[in-house]
């Protein structure tokens, strides 16, 4: 489970071109704010004043209001208008609109960390607008070189922190801390190490979805995600072995995870290589998107996820 934090970090509040005296959205969202929907449940305008929103599209603006006029139930409208530009208006932390290599961080609501899979899909809703807007499509660019710049530097994390270029600052993680991981990890560029195979499979999804959009392969050239791609096939690969070899001595594991703990679904099986396995042709995951633990290392879903999308990488 994600470990949820009181405030988002300091440093996160201040997005450039955001007031210094914006309140973090998690401040802001504790409180209900008017005008509530006309409907019988009184659904709360929840998106924070223009002047504290992190990021600003006119062309998803005008989208939500195309949506919204369509939008008959007044419960419904209102909650639309909330959510679709959420990601935008609360979660984009730093955002370097360099036309040849930007890159963006995105929070995971209330966590100071960007979670591989969560960002993907906090930013897929408006891939189809990079086509028209070029500010979203250096957003989502952005996002994939982040992505990438990551899985390169940890294949096995499942959130990250800040870089230090972004003048952001990294938090600790109190559940990182008592840990035996394999390979070992900095925490202060490591959020998590948690390794979910849905993490592959989601950097894969945003780099052919913003390709396939957008016809722009132009982060293709970016030497990162090259490597990030190589270092994936080869994770793959070996998470493709079984737990024993031909001469039944234990192979060695890819991936190691386990934590001193009375939660079962925080760490491992076997000092933390999993539940053993033979060969199936599947890749082993040693957590499932919930980042709990898998009881089973041959998490189907997440599988069935990544072969999808390794067929639109071929």
């Amino acid at each position: 489970m994600k470990l949820a934090l009181k405030l988002i970090l300091t440093g996160l509040l201040y997005a450039p071109g955001i007031l210094c005296e914006c309140p973090s959205y998690t401040e802001y969202s504790a409180t209900q704010h008017k005008p509530l929907s006309t409907g019988k449940r009184r659904i709360p305008s929840m998106r924070p004043p223009a002047e504290c929103r992190t990021f600003t599209s006119p062309t998803i603006e005008e989208a939500l209001h195309n949506i919204t006029s369509y939008i008959t139930d007044p419960d419904w409208k209102t909650l639309f208008s909330n959510i679709f530009p959420n990601t935008l208006d609360t979660t984009v932390a730093w955002h370097n609109a360099n036309e040849t290599e930007p890159y963006t961080f995105l929070v995971t609501g209330d966590i100071t960390a960007q979670w591989i899979r969560d960002s993907t899909n906090q930013i897929l809703p408006y891939v189809p607008y990079a086509n028209v807007d070029g500010d979203i499509a250096m957003l989502v660019m952005g996002l994939i070189n982040m992505q990438a710049e990551e899985l390169l530097g940890y294949p096995y994390g499942n959130a990250f922190q800040p870089p230090s270029r972004s003048g952001l600052f990294p938090t600790e993680n109190g559940i990182a801390l008592d840990l035996s991981v394999t390979p070992p990890f900095n925490n202060n560029t490591v959020f998590e190490a948690k390794f979910e195979l849905d993490s592959f499979a989601s950097f894969l999804q945003i780099s052919s979805a913003y390709w396939r959009t957008t016809g722009d392969y132009q982060f293709m050239y970016n030497p990162s995600w090259g490597q990030a791609i190589a270092a994936i096939l080869g994770a793959i690969e070996k998470l493709q072995e079984p737990t024993f070899n031909s001469r039944h001595l234990v192979n060695k594991p890819l991936v190691q995870y386990s934590r001193l703990t009375y939660t079962a679904t925080e760490t491992q099986f076997g000092g933390g290589m999993g539940n053993p396995v033979k060969y199936t042709g599947m890749a082993k995951t040693l957590f499932r998107p919930s980042d709990d633990a898998s009881i089973f290392p041959f998490l189907v879903p997440a599988n069935a996820y990544l072969s999808v999308e390794l067929n639109r990488l071929a």
